[in-house]
């Protein structure tokens, strides 16, 4: 996680921030526009902003809060620019733009677990992360097999192992779990 207190009057805190939080304000953002390489953009154009004017915050709860909040009003400005009502004329804001507050903050809340599942995917053995991400891609135990060239047995193997140790690294998200 990035150090608060370094950020923003150090390179590295604001590295430690963009690192961080880019993957999920990206797939965030894509929730809006339905455009990974515009949802980039969109978050790389927040980041310049904060970079040339911090924000005078002073915990980590509410730089992401903030950084989220921009990225959605960025988007939904984006959304509304002419550029965007010129190329799709029937629907220049979509439907996922009009929802509530809470419906956002769900969206939120289940960019930053799948953030969470793909960095703890990160920390296991290769062969076993590989055999997870193709599980999350809903390829059959078989086709695992055939896809790494070894026995569905030991596909099974590999993904309760897996499990085990995913459910171990991801218990602090039980909390989140609890609260909806």
């Amino acid at each position: 996680m990035f150090n608060c207190k370094a950020y923003p009057n150090s390179l590295t805190g604001f590295k430690s921030l963009f690192e961080t939080l880019y993957p999920s304000l990206c797939l965030f953002a894509s929730k809006y526009l339905q455009d990974m390489d515009a949802s980039k953009d969109i978050v790389q154009e927040v980041f310049v902003k904060v970079w040339e004017k911090p924000p005078q915050l002073k915990n980590q709860n509410a730089i992401k809060a903030y950084l989220y909040t921009m990225v959605k009003n960025h988007c939904l400005n984006y959304l509304k620019s002419n550029h965007v009502k010129q190329i799709n004329k029937s629907s220049p804001i979509t439907e996922f733009s009009l929802k509530t507050e809470a419906n956002v903050l769900a969206e939120i809340t289940t960019v930053e677990i799948y953030s969470e599942l793909y960095r703890a995917i990160e920390c296991l053995p290769k062969k076993t992360a590989k055999v997870i991400q193709l599980t999350l891609k809903d390829y059959t135990t078989k086709e695992i097999a055939e896809e790494l060239s070894i026995t569905q047995s030991t596909v099974r193997t590999q993904k309760n192992r897996a499990y085990i140790k995913l459910k171990g690294i991801l218990s602090h998200l039980n909390q989140i779990f609890l609260i909806f």
